[in-house]
């Protein structure tokens, strides 16, 4: 069970081909915003084939991560990547979908940390994610969570393209990136705030500068 704040707790867990209706019934729920933004188009329900495609998957070269309401049991989130060149290249494109109801709890974060160690474990070494220019909500994402090592430039028009290189869980010790790595791959990650992350970080800065004067 994943925290993502006082009182709110989600199962993150990879996908399984026994979601499918879960996966259907969720994207339904979906506002017609969030249908676009994720495909780029006004798709209005998932076929067979997609459902397929979505769920009956590898977990190597395509990996998916489902996001559960412990209390209701419904799919909240998915994140997943697909790597571009399956059998050669390290780049794997990355989105997540989360319940409209569900967004600004910090759920996006969570499962681009679990997805990010688990796409380190298959050698993935960065994501490539493609984001419509005006879903800002995505955007930031993407860029808080690796300040220094997202890299945004101008796609196909009306789109934007957002490139993360992906440390192991032992480098940068001091960055959010690096701890949600760590926290991740033990499943003791609390995605705190941003505020209070930076608040962690600038006492312990504090602690060893006191320690290096003693």
């Amino acid at each position: 069970m994943t925290v993502l704040g006082p009182g709110i707790e989600v199962l993150i867990r990879p996908i399984r081909p026994t979601d499918k209706q879960q996966l259907a019934a969720s994207f339904e729920r979906l506002s017609p915003q969030a249908r676009f933004q994720r495909f780029f188009a006004p798709v209005v329900r998932l076929s067979e084939t997609d459902l397929a495609y979505l769920t009956e998957i590898d977990h190597h070269h395509h990996e998916a991560l489902a996001a559960i309401d412990p209390d209701e049991g419904d799919l909240i989130g998915v994140a997943r990547y697909i790597r571009t060149h399956p059998y050669r290249d390290r780049e794997a494109e990355v989105a997540i979908v989360i319940a409209d109801h569900w967004r600004g709890k910090g759920l996006g974060k969570a499962l681009l940390s679990r997805l990010a160690t688990r796409a380190r474990e298959e050698g993935v070494t960065h994501f490539l994610a493609v984001i419509l220019a005006d879903n800002t909500n995505a955007t930031d994402l993407f860029e808080n969570f690796a300040p220094k090592k997202t890299h945004v430039s101008r796609g196909d028009p009306g789109q934007v393209e957002v490139r993360i290189d992906l440390p192991w869980s032992g480098e940068f010790s001091d960055s959010s990136l690096g701890y949600a790595l760590r926290s991740a791959a033990r499943g003791t990650h609390r995605f705190r705030t941003w505020r209070r992350m930076r608040r962690r970080l600038r006492h312990r800065r504090r602690r060893r500068q006191a320690g290096k004067t003693d």
